[in-house]
């Protein structure tokens, strides 16, 4: 398994991430660092801040894995972290992974009555709370497939450069969509990179 780097609200999902690295030895192909308060000031350049992510913390790591729980897309170090990691010319492989209550409200399902399609197979539907709790580069990337293809809602996060899992599901499997991520690093997605402006981060903390 390749090395990665664990986003996450460390008041919410903090169980999450412990279970994980103890998971199955794994351990070792964590990076467990975490960017806490004073770790970097937040009046230095956007530039200067993502460099110093990737640098201190995320150097090392070629894939990371956001845990999102019910605050996660409101914390500033989460959404940073995720940018840091997609910076430049060679952005990490990104996984968004739901705890199980939560990613029942994100989503439902629902016929498809997309125009021109009304195929009528049963498709995964974002609910509003989906783009309320979901991090921005994490929802965005997820629904980007490569050579900007363009199927969406028919697609399968396998497909999309970031895929977004159920806790239950991702831990079960970890491997294996850990190395799914990574792969997809070497090919064509016209990825988002940077938060928009009314996205919480360490330099833009009212968003």
């Amino acid at each position: 398994m390749h090395k990665t780097f664990i986003s996450y609200h460390h008041s919410g999902e903090q169980d999450l991430k412990d279970e994980l690295i103890d998971h199955a030895n794994m351990g070792e192909y964590f990076i467990d660092k975490s960017v806490s308060d004073g770790d970097i000031d937040p009046s230095l350049s956007e530039e200067t801040i993502m460099r110093k992510l990737r640098e201190d913390f995320i150097k090392d790591s070629s894939v990371i894995v956001v845990l999102i729980g019910e605050q996660t897309a409101d914390r500033p170090f989460v959404n940073s972290e995720i940018q840091a990691g997609l910076w430049g010319q060679s952005p990490v492989g990104l996984i968004g992974v739901v705890r199980d209550d939560l990613y029942d409200r994100i989503y439902d399902k629902d016929l498809c009555s997309v125009p021109g399609c009304n195929c009528g197979i049963t498709l995964r539907r974002r609910t509003s709370l989906f783009y309320e709790k979901v991090p921005f580069l994490i929802r965005k990337n997820n629904a980007i497939l490569e050579n900007n293809k363009s199927a969406f809602p028919h697609y399968s996060d396998s497909e999309a450069y970031c895929g977004i899992y159920r806790y239950s599901n991702f831990f079960e499997n970890v491997e294996k969509y850990v190395d799914e991520a990574f792969e997809k690093r070497n090919k064509v997605f016209d990825i988002k990179k940077t938060n928009d402006s009314d996205v919480q981060t360490i330099n833009n903390t009212h968003g």
